[in-house]
């Protein structure tokens, strides 16, 4: 026996190891999808789409549920319940209303009856997964958890009478404060148990591709007291290095954003009366993703880094054909097809990764290449003063992300999070 040579498996039968990645589809995505979604783009697990905008986005539903991929329903009660992110777009859903809710809006019969909108909604509309009617909790004893506990309750009561396959998320919208405080956090362990979900979003405030190394390990270390329920835990409104930490510790199984946008979660003006609803704006525009630097840079500083020399213009352009056939140029007239794309490769980079290596291969392959990136462009004597600038500040908060993240890399993780399913093998 010693002659036979085992020839590798037929690439289809290859045990396909993954890491959940989802998209937040904003209000004018959909043609980019689209065409995203029509090229063979397959690294996201599916879309999340905003209630108000699920007319809008018709075509795109049907497309990507037809092409296998989950299409998630955000029933947007969040900012429902808060008086600044309340809006007349959102009162012109079902479940809405002349003014923002409040927790007894949610109580009794007549909560009940929203749930029951929210769940029709998403019937109607052959949506494949529902992210439950969840509010900002702001401890422990905030009045939302305990009826947010109850709301998920119909809202499963409701799907299971109308014999539908819609799993049903769990959106934890929750401040880093309360999260990193490992008091008030294990004061909401028991709460969060007994809700019937099939997964647990965590959706942070002031966390997100902004946070600084010290935040990510808190965040990594809270995340893990959620594995116990068995449950897919994905990180919502996070991208960047953090993001990519939580996934490659085994902290959460998924992470989900938008293109090029929130990747971060920031609430305060949710809080704060809203002025008068200005109508309709043009949207900004997105941002150039520079992988190199970790960086969501503005279209026109993103195009002085990529013009300050040829040296920078070869390192920082894209240069992959299938994402950017025209290198510099469709990187900058098309960011955001760039954006998720390097963004899903960056997630199947880990996910090939075995466990056992995957932190380390982590920590030389991005975190260490982007420190030695931002420090070189940060030499770069062509670039402008302020660009220089953002660039050393840059590089100090990197240096610091690193040598945080590295040294809770020597601890062995204690547990690692579920990872969603598509849902093609459900």
């Amino acid at each position: 026996m010693t002659n036979v040579v085992n020839l590798p498996r037929r690439t289809e039968k290859r045990t396909r190891h993954e890491l959940g990645f989802f998209i937040r589809v904003g209000h004018n995505d959909h043609r980019e999808l689209l065409n995203l979604l029509a090229s063979g783009e397959a690294g996201m697990f599916g879309l999340v789409i905003s209630a108000q905008h699920a007319s809008r986005h018709a075509e795109l539903i049907a497309d990507a549920r037809d092409r296998g991929f989950d299409v998630i329903l955000d029933p947007k009660t969040q900012e429902m319940g808060t008086p600044g992110a309340y809006s007349n777009g959102l009162a012109g859903l079902p479940w809405g209303g002349e003014d923002f809710h409040r927790v007894s809006d949610f109580q009794g019969e007549a909560g009940r009856g929203l749930v029951e909108q929210i769940v029709e909604f998403a019937v109607e509309r052959q949506f494949t997964q529902l992210i439950g009617p969840t509010h900002l909790v702001s401890s422990p004893n905030d009045l939302w958890l305990r009826t947010d506990v109850a709301a998920m309750g119909w809202a499963r009561d409701i799907i299971s009478a109308a014999r539908v396959q819609m799993p049903l998320i769990y959106s934890l919208a929750i401040p880093i404060a309360v999260l990193r405080n490992r008091t008030l956090r294990q004061a909401l362990l028991p709460a969060v148990a007994d809700i019937p979900c099939d997964a647990i979003w965590l959706r942070v405030e002031n966390f997100g591709d902004d946070a600084s190394g010290d935040k990510t390990v808190a965040y990594m270390e809270a995340c893990r007291d959620f594995h116990a329920a068995g449950i897919p835990i994905v990180a919502d409104h996070v991208g960047g290095l953090p993001g990519l930490a939580a996934l490659a510790f085994g902290a959460v199984g998924g992470i989900a954003h938008g293109i090029a946008v929130h990747q971060n979660f920031h609430a305060s003006a949710w809080r704060r009366p809203r002025k008068e609803d200005v109508g309709s704006f043009a949207p900004p525009a997105k941002r150039v993703y520079i992988r190199q630097l970790d960086a969501l840079l503005k279209p026109e500083t993103a195009r002085q880094l990529l013009q300050s020399s040829p040296r920078a213009r070869g390192h920082f352009a894209c240069n992959d054909q299938h994402c950017c056939p025209r290198g510099m140029h469709d990187m900058l007239s098309n960011p955001g097809r760039h954006a998720i794309y390097q963004r899903a490769r960056e997630i199947e980079q880990l996910a090939g990764m075995p466990q056992s290596v995957r932190v380390q291969g982590y920590l030389d392959g991005m975190v260490r290449a982007v420190s030695d990136d931002v420090a070189r462009a940060a030499g770069f004597a062509s670039l402008p003063d302020d660009l220089r600038q953002k660039l050393g500040k840059k590089q100090t908060q990197v240096s610091a992300f690193r040598t945080a993240v590295t040294h809770v890399s020597e601890v062995p993780s204690p547990s690692l999070a579920v990872v969603p399913k598509r849902r093609s093998t459900r």
